[in-house]
């Protein structure tokens, strides 16, 4: 059986992908500042504006705690796997500006989501299948991966048809939809020692009142949390287990 690590791991390397063999910049490359919003700013630039042409939003973060802002589907679809991976600890949309030389051209790029896993820092860069193919963006990807390690981050390209896959999504959204709200210290106490009696919680259980009336809330809210984990790549269903983490329950 997977470990929580492990399956977090996998999730996260679901969500994203490296070129496999990606292009090597020619002449000068290399990047030149990294700029973060001033004091009291939360994004390096406006995404949601009343001019915008293409459709825009605000995302509930559950782990942030505010709203994050998408300027795409696929980058909804990121926040909602980000928000359920234990292992994140922060994440943020437009979170900073670089400027590089590409080619002896000077350019600047705003990557769309600064994310914290377990103390690593990763900038990710979120786009449709063939656009992260495009020639110009696939230099770009190589020499942010190649470069950005030295000013203390990780480059990720995460493609969205990897982000948009089921029915890790659906999962994704139902543990968010039960599990946003806190649980208390009665709540978590009864449904342990019913797990430590079990080994084994099930979700059809939790909707009959097995774990009290708000067994599926708790359920939910406990796997968001890294104290239950789920398979999140298989169907939800009346079978659906939790089980308890290494360190968890």
């Amino acid at each position: 059986m997977a470990t929580k690590n492990q399956r977090d791991v996998e999730l996260l390397d679901n969500v994203y992908r490296h070129l496999a063999e990606p292009a090597r910049p020619t002449g000068k490359a290399e990047i030149t500042e990294i700029t973060f919003p001033n004091a009291g700013r939360l994004r390096s630039r406006c995404v949601v504006t009343r001019s915008r042409a293409r459709g825009t939003g605000k995302y509930p973060s559950w782990k942030m705690g505010r709203m994050l802002e998408w300027e795409s589907r696929s980058e909804l679809n990121a926040f909602r796997l980000l928000d359920c991976c234990p292992t994140v600890t922060q994440l943020t949309e437009q979170p900073c500006q670089i400027s590089y030389t590409l080619g002896g051209v000077s350019k600047s790029y705003f990557p769309d989501i600064l994310v914290q896993i377990c103390g690593r820092k990763e900038l990710w860069g979120v786009k449709p299948k063939a656009e992260s193919e495009h020639p110009e963006v696939a230099l770009r990807t190589a020499l942010l991966t190649q470069a950005l390690p030295q000013w203390g981050y990780q480059y990720r390209l995460a493609v969205g048809c990897e982000l948009a896959k089921q029915p890790r999504l659906r999962n994704a959204q139902t543990l968010l939809r039960f599990g946003r709200h806190e649980i208390s210290g009665y709540e978590y106490e009864s449904v342990r020692l019913i797990q430590k009696r079990q080994g084994v919680l099930v979700w059809s259980e939790a909707g009959s009142g097995a774990y009290g009336t708000r067994g599926r809330e708790i359920l939910c809210n406990l796997t968001l949390r890294g104290i239950l984990a789920i398979d999140i790549n298989v169907p939800w269903s009346d079978d659906t287990k939790f089980l308890a983490t290494k360190g968890g329950m």
